[in-house]
C-alpha cells in the first residue's frame, strides 16, 4: 500500500532503469534543491478565482451547454459573491492534460498503474478530440523515490505512447517502505504546477491519474496537501482499470484512495474502465471539460486560508433546468498574487 505525507523534503534515490526521452524530461533536484523545495508552495497566478464549473444532465449524462451567466451564482464561505468574468466551451482556456502515472515496478505489473502498461495506445483515438490549443504531457512517481515530468507539454499526441510506455515498463524493484514514494508523488504535482505556472498565459493543468488507487494517508495529512493545491486552478480525473484491487478497510483517522480524494476535491471524477473502454472514459473526459463553465470571481480576502466553495443555480435556472447537476472544486484558498505562505 503506497501512503502519502505531506513533507516536501527528501533525498530522491536516483533513477534505476527508466531511459530518458530527449529533449522532453525534467529531472529530479539535486539534494540542495530538494532542501529548498521543503519551502515551496503551489501560487495562485492571479487574485482573481477562477472556478470550472461541469454540469451535467440528468437523463443523459452529458455536459449542458445552455446555461448563461445568470444562470449561476458562487458562495464564498456562504456569502455570495459577484461573478466578474464568464466563459464557457471553446471559449475557456486551453488545458494541458498530465497523464500521471506511477512507474513500473516487478512483480507488481496488476497493481498501481501496471495494468495500463502495454496498452496506453488504446487511449489514442480519444486524443483525437483534443482541441487545437490544447496540448498533451507525461509525469511519474515511483516508490523508489523518482520523480520526474517524462514529457513537458506538446500538440504532438503521438509522443504520449511512448512515453507512458517506457515509464511502464517493469523494472524498478519495490521499496521496503512507503515514504519514497509518498515523497516522489507530491513532489511530481508540484513539478506540474510550477511547469504551469511559468507557461503564459496560464492554461489549465488537467491530471489524469492512470491508477488504480490502492493507497491511503492521514486526513489531516491529506487536507493540509489538498490546501496547496487549491491553491492553483488544476482539475483531476482518474482512470481506474476494473481489475485493479479495492481497498475495502481503512483506519477511520485515515483518508484511503488518495488519487480518488484529489479529484474529488478538485471538481474532477474517476471512472473505471476495461482496456476496450480505455478510450471512451477519456473521451468522456474531455467532452466534459471542453463543454465547462469557467466563473472569475474576486475574493473578499486574501487569507491563505480555506474557503468552502459553492457553486448554485438561481431558483429561475433551476426550474428550466431540471435535475442538471453541477461539478467543481469544493473549496479554495485565495493568496495574494506572487505570495505564498511564508512569503
Amino acid at each position: 500500500m503506497i501512503r502519502f505525507a505531506l513533507l516536501l523534503s527528501v533525498l530522491l534515490l536516483p533513477q534505476l532503469c527508466l531511459p530518458a526521452i530527449a529533449g522532453a524530461g525534467q529531472e529530479v533536484p539535486s539534494a540542495a534543491q530538494s532542501a529548498q523545495a521543503a519551502e515551496a508552495t503551489f501560487r495562485s497566478s492571479s487574485n482573481l478565482v477562477l472556478v470550472d464549473v461541469i454540469a451535467l444532465s440528468a437523463g443523459s449524462g452529458l455536459p449542458d451547454q445552455t446555461l448563461m451567466r445568470d444562470d449561476f451564482q458562487i458562495l464564498d464561505n456562504g456569502r455570495p459573491v459577484s461573478i466578474k468574468t464568464f466563459d464557457t466551451g471553446r471559449q475557456t482556456r486551453p488545458i494541458v492534460l498530465w497523464f500521471v502515472v506511477q512507474c513500473g515496478m516487478s512483480g507488481h505489473e496488476k497493481e498501481g498503474s501496471g495494468l495500463f502498461a502495454g496498452h496506453v495506445g488504446l487511449l489514442e483515438p480519444a486524443l483525437k478530440h483534443l482541441d487545437t490549443h490544447d496540448s498533451v504531457a507525461v509525469a511519474h512517481w515511483c516508490d523508489n523515490g523518482d520523480s520526474k515530468l517524462d514529457l513537458l507539454p506538446t500538440h504532438s499526441v503521438e509522443e504520449v505512447s511512448t512515453a507512458l510506455e517506457q515509464v511502464l515498463a517493469p523494472c524498478s524493484e519495490a521499496h521496503p517502505t512507503d515514504r519514497p514514494g509518498e515523497l516522489a508523488l507530491q513532489r511530481t504535482l508540484q513539478l506540474i504546477v510550477s511547469t504551469t505556472h511559468t507557461s503564459p498565459p496560464e492554461p489549465l493543468p488537467v491530471l489524469l491519474f492512470l491508477y488504480g488507487d490502492w493507497s491511503a494517508m492521514p486526513r489531516s495529512e491529506a487536507d493540509h496537501f489538498i490546501d496547496e493545491l487549491l491553491e492553483t486552478s488544476a482539475i483531476a480525473f482518474g482512470l481506474r482499470d476494473r481489475r485493479s484491487p479495492h481497498i475495502w478497510w481503512w483506519i477511520p483517522a485515515e483518508q484511503k484512495e488518495i488519487a480518488h480524494y484529489i479529484t474529488t476535491q478538485t471538481g474532477g471524477q474517476y471512472l473505471e474502465v476495461t482496456p476496450e473502454t480505455y478510450a471512451k472514459g477519456l473521451e468522456e473526459i474531455l467532452r466534459q471539460l471542453h463543454f465547462r463553465y469557467e466563473l472569475g470571481f474576486e475574493p473578499q480576502t486574501l487569507d491563505g486560508k480555506r474557503h468552502k466553495l459553492a457553486v448554485e443555480l438561481t431558483r429561475t435556472a433551476r426550474n428550466d433546468h431540471k435535475g442538471v447537476r453541477l461539478r467543481y472544486r469544493e473549496a479554495y484558498v485565495p493568496t495574494a498574487q506572487g505570495k505564498g505562505k511564508g512569503d
